[in-house]
């Protein structure tokens, strides 16, 4: 048998949820496939294998390198093309993109519909795009995999459901094996110092309400910086509300791009996380921070909850001053942090990769 599998989003140099959670999975299915002399796996890319996606890869998978000029649709174009001459037997697919020509049993993941619960926060081209890639996703695929059980909720209630039967709940995980006090002194080259910051990390676009966390932050009345660590997508409404606030602008720093190795340190060396956004299919940071022992404020919206578990303060997204309360009962009361952190930590444990690509991997063979 010949199970194929879209690694683009795996193979991307610079990865968010969607990559990792591509990323892990094949880290994963390279143990659960190796040695068997009755399956093939070929790996689909439009580059050649990032070095840490082709450490381990057992002799019976194979990578295709599907060149391709242009920017975009590649997935429906170009991975068409090798589907229609050189099919395998499955394809799975990490991200709702599914080629327009496709083996019969094929697997994809959507991961939300954020773009149907909050259509102003996207572009027309982009809602369209995404709209269109989902619903032709969710008529195709043999099995839908989706990341909680408040993304699959919104996919039935938006695509009918006669999907709930399709659609299988794979959590993402975190390595929470990971040791961190010997990475905290890279905190220096960002100018920061240990328990001396706040933190965001995640893209920084209207959906992720970077706009109420800084008037939250500013309601606080904290003097502690607030770092913003993730590439900018749109942000004007912060920069217009911070043109005429210099003293809060000079205690919020972005960080932009930093390297994933130097992820687990900024974690671990902040006061506390804050990550009240608007909507996630699956907010893995809440899992990175409280795997990195420090406490959380999010969303009491979206999955958010679910995730969180009891290691964090749920807030009103909408609210500033919900934002600045729990800001201050954090970083005032020792107690709820050490009781959080600790809450945190239990909560981690509930998510695992190993147990998430079993659960996929089954369910292709059955």
């Amino acid at each position: 048998m010949v199970l194929g599998i879209d690694a683009s989003q795996a193979n991307r140099k610079i990865r968010s949820g969607t990559e990792w959670y591509a990323w892990h999975l094949i880290k994963e299915f390279k143990k659960l496939a190796s040695g068997r002399t009755d399956l093939e796996v070929r790996l689909y890319t439009r580059d050649e294998l990032q070095t840490d996606l082709a450490q381990g890869l057992p002799s019976n998978f194979q990578v295709k390198v599907l060149t391709w000029p242009l920017r975009y649709f590649w997935g429906q174009i170009r991975l068409s093309l090798e589907m229609l001459f050189n099919p395998p037997d499955i394809l799975f697919c990490p991200a709702h993109t599914i080629p327009f020509f496709h083996p019969k049993k094929i697997f994809t993941t959507l991961h939300d519909v954020g773009f149907e619960d909050y259509p102003e926060l996207y572009t027309k081209l982009s809602l369209w795009y995404h709209r269109w890639a989902s619903s032709h996703a969710v008529k195709s695929a043999t099995r839908i995999f989706t990341v909680s059980e408040f993304s699959k909720e919104r996919i039935v209630e938006n695509y009918g459901e006669e999907l709930e039967s399709k659609i299988v709940i794979t959590y993402l995980a975190v390595d929470n094996h990971l040791s961190i006090d010997k990475w905290l002194s890279r905190l220096e080259k960002y100018g920061l110092q240990k328990q001396n910051y706040l933190l965001y990390v995640g893209r920084l676009e209207p959906k992720k309400n970077i706009l109420n966390l800084t008037k939250g932050y500013e309601m606080s009345g904290d003097q502690i910086p607030l770092v913003l660590a993730g590439r900018k997508i749109d942000i004007s409404d912060v920069e217009t509300y911070l043109a005429d606030k210099p003293e809060l602008k000079m205690r919020i720093k972005f960080l932009g791009y930093f390297d994933e190795s130097d992820k687990q340190a900024l974690y671990a060396g902040a006061k506390l996380f804050l990550f009240p956004t608007l909507y996630e299919g699956f907010g893995l940071p809440i899992l990175e921070a409280q795997a990195a022992g420090t406490p959380v404020v999010t969303s009491n919206t979206a999955s958010n909850p679910e995730i969180a578990g009891n290691g964090a303060i749920l807030v009103n997204p909408d609210s500033p001053h919900e934002i600045g309360e729990a800001i201050n009962k954090l970083v005032l009361d020792e107690n709820l942090r050490g009781e959080k952190i600790r809450l945190g930590y239990e909560n981690v444990k509930r998510f695992n990769w190993d147990r998430t690509a079993r659960t996929t991997w089954e369910t292709f063979l059955k």
